[in-house]
């Protein structure tokens, strides 16, 4: 099912749940609009992203024709326990050297 299908089965599906409301009274129809939008949303819960080398659509961020990978940061807590590890073992090695010294 490519993509194109995919948005048609969609705007039916939104189509048809309007027709819905409409026939059961509902006088907000736009309610079920927005959650029709709301469900396309986190559907789709990436964008599409071509590859910088070979112009290809990336899959989860992995080129499926070259293999290039887009680049994700570090998680804030990952980078934050890497701190406070190299934070003690650098102590550990000053007091070290420090009374390695003095003696």
């Amino acid at each position: 099912m490519n993509k194109r299908q995919r948005k048609r089965e969609e705007e039916r599906k939104i189509l048809a749940e309007m027709d819905e409301a409409m026939k059961a009274g509902v006088k907000n129809a736009e309610t079920v609009s927005k959650k029709a939008d709301n469900a396309e949303k986190t559907s789709e819960s990436s964008p599409v992203i071509h590859c910088k080398r070979c112009k290809t659509v990336m899959e989860k961020g992995v080129c499926p024709t070259c293999g290039f990978r887009i680049y994700v940061p570090m998680d804030e807590q990952k980078r934050k326990k890497i701190r406070w590890i190299v934070t003690g073992v650098c102590l550990i090695a000053f007091v070290i050297v420090y009374f390695a010294c003095i003696k």
